[in-house]
């Protein structure tokens, strides 16, 4: 037979040398990988089977390896091949097995490349799934080794190549090794020479500094005029080491690569993607974080459970990068809380292709500066991670807008305050989840509003200087009828967190309900431009207020951008009834009284916090041409 070859990398399979898979089973692949990667050349039965099967008892183990070696010997036969030669006391390779080759034994290779060596490591070494135990501990010994041999081939490299066409693997390579060893000087030293200061790009510029790229930042923290235009020098603050003090380990950031939005210019696409590589040298450079290699970082951007992705990994901050139509979006969402600490948009007005070391430069000096603002909340996650977890369990839920979600994310918030009776965030939580319910089952239960209003307050009292606080008494008011509380508490909110996308929303909302649509509309556009990834409540506004300007088919399109539209079919049977379309009006009015059959149109009119009679009255005709 044709020799066979053993995928570690990934999944772990025994192929041919055409590359096809041959059934044998998984657990005798790991005693494969042991005896070829091993210094042993034999197992005992007994120790083999403890390895395997580490939970089960000694009875359990013995039968359960019995019943695998039938099937290693049926498998074996079928392919007219000895992988594993198995008698009554051990285990050892057989002829086929010994010349076998292995991904893994690369490593060992001294004519291996390092592009190689990469290609491997951007998968998990078996899977990444054994259970805790020895094989798991052999496991990670032998992924030390990889890198340890990953390390010596890079810092082998003559130096000259940090000219040659394999910088990007050198850069990568210095990533990874980055991400298990902070401290590795020499490593990073190799990135440091690839990451020149702000001064030392604007000096290399060839037309000086009347060639320099415009700027125009917004969603600034602390500027006073968002359509102000800086010049790049302008903007640049001095590089200095910012130590970020915490208790624990070093906090992990994930730098996603940049993604791309309706209307964005393909051609900027090349010069952004290396922009972002750029942002993701610079911070290597901080001795005081964790940079998460741009591999990983890809695969999280890819994840359909990015919040999983984000825990598999021990990420505290997530950098998202959004190329759309008006330039350039960077912000900073600190993953215990799931929130927007920093937002800005750069509007792009030039070719900055020669200048992206300058604008890289900005952007990670801000997010050094954020990471340093957010240093307390870091420092009390740690102390307080369980209190944190229930919170986050209770934050993704209420992207659900549906009654079981809010119901469930409440259990969240409240296990939360078992952990920690003063926990800010999770009231923040709470007044959320009541003033959402008085919204979804529109039956004008005032009791509900006032709970949201106290714990709204209780969050306040507890941490003052949070918008959240700020932008949930807003909205517990908005639903009250205190339109002018509502509009003073979400203005504060917008004052302590200019970059925070949720007040930004609610505040638009609340602009909508105060008889002010248009402009609850600019505003709701801003922030969504902000988070670029809007929860459906941004839609369901920006659809209401579309519908009270009279746009009844952006009103609908909003509503078709939501991931659970079915919240928001009865402001649908309204829009496509003003548009004519009665039949599926009368469709969506349907699916509307199905979850909600107690819906009383008077009686909702009658609560509906709307400041100016004829915006009422516009929603009734829409609601009455649908059958309502």
């Amino acid at each position: 037979m044709s020799p066979l070859r053993l995928q570690t990398f990934g999944n772990l399979a025994l192929k041919t040398a055409c590359g096809e898979d041959l059934a044998f089973p998984q657990k005798a692949l790991l005693l494969v990988c042991m005896l070829r990667l091993g210094d042993r050349p034999v197992l005992r039965r007994d120790e083999a089977s403890a390895l395997l099967w580490p939970e089960a008892d000694r009875e359990a183990q013995h039968i359960n390896l019995r019943k695998m070696v039938s099937r290693i010997r049926k498998a074996q036969l079928a392919y007219r091949s000895v992988i594993l030669d198995i008698d009554d006391t051990s285990i050892t390779l057989g002829d086929d097995g010994q010349r076998l080759t292995i991904d893994a034994g690369c490593f060992r290779r001294d004519e291996t490349s390092l592009e190689t060596m990469l290609a491997l490591l951007r998968e998990r070494f078996l899977g990444g799934k054994l259970p805790d135990g020895p094989l798991r501990r052999w496991a990670d010994l032998q992924i030390d080794t990889h890198y340890h041999c990953l390390r010596e081939r890079l810092l082998s490299l003559p130096g000259e190549a940090s000219a040659s066409p394999d910088t990007a693997a050198m850069r990568e390579a210095a990533f990874l090794l980055l991400e298990r060893n902070v401290h590795d000087e020499p490593v990073r030293a190799l990135l440091e020479d690839n990451a020149p200061s702000a001064r030392q790009a604007m000096l290399s510029t060839a037309d000086g500094q009347a060639s320099l790229p415009t700027l125009r930042a917004t969603a600034t923290p602390g500027s006073t005029s968002s359509d102000t235009r800086l010049p790049v020098y302008a903007q640049v603050v001095p590089r200095v080491q910012r130590a970020l003090t915490v208790t624990a380990s070093l906090p992990r950031l994930a730098l996603l690569p940049p993604a791309l939005r309706v209307g964005a210019s393909r051609t900027l696409t090349g010069t952004v993607a290396a922009l972002i590589d750029d942002i993701a040298i610079s911070l290597c450079t901080l001795r005081n974080i964790s940079i998460v290699a741009p591999h990983t970082a890809k695969r999280i951007q890819e994840s359909n459970d990015k919040i999983a992705m984000l825990e598999t990994h021990a990420v505290s901050y997530l950098v998202d990068t959004t190329l759309c139509a008006e330039g350039l979006m960077v912000q900073i969402i600190f993953v215990p809380l799931d929130r927007v600490i920093w937002a800005q948009r750069f509007d792009l007005d030039v070719p900055f292709s020669s200048h992206r070391k300058v604008i890289a430069t900005i952007i990670a000096d801000s997010i050094a500066t954020e990471l340093q603002r957010n240093q307390n909340p870091l420092v009390e996650y740690e102390h307080h991670p369980d209190a944190y977890r229930a919170y986050l369990s209770g934050a993704r839920q209420t992207k659900d807008l549906s009654l079981p979600s809010i119901r469930g994310a409440r259990r969240g918030f409240r296990e939360a305050l078992q952990y920690r009776r003063d926990f800010a965030p999770s009231f923040v939580g709470l007044a959320r989840t009541y003033s959402l319910e008085w919204v979804l089952t529109a039956r004008g239960d005032k009791g509900l509003l006032h709970k949201a209003e106290d714990h709204a307050r209780l969050a306040i009292e507890q941490d003052p200087e949070s918008a959240a606080g700020y932008k949930e008494l807003g909205v517990a008011k908005l639903y009250l009828g205190d339109l002018d509380e509502s509009l003073e508490a979400l203005a504060r909110a917008e004052a302590l967190s200019p970059h925070y996308a949720d007040a930004i929303y609610s505040y638009a909302d609340s602009l909508v309900h105060a008889s002010r649509p248009d402009e609850g509309l600019r505003k709701i556009k801003r922030a969504i431009e902000l988070n670029p990834l809007s929860p459906d409540d941004y839609f369901w506004s920006a659809a209401g207020a579309s519908y009270f300007v009279g746009h009844y088919q952006d009103a609908i399109d909003y509503i078709g951008r939501m991931a659970h539209q079915s919240s928001a079919d009865r402001l649908r049977a309204a829009a496509f009834a003003m548009l004519g379309d009665i039949p599926t009006a009368r469709r969506y009015r349907r699916k509307d009284r199905e979850a909600n059959p107690h819906f009383d149109l008077d009686r909702w009119l009658s609560v509906l916090p709307i400041r100016e009679t004829w915006q009422k009255e516009l929603y009734r005709e829409g609601l009455s041409r649908a059958g309502y």
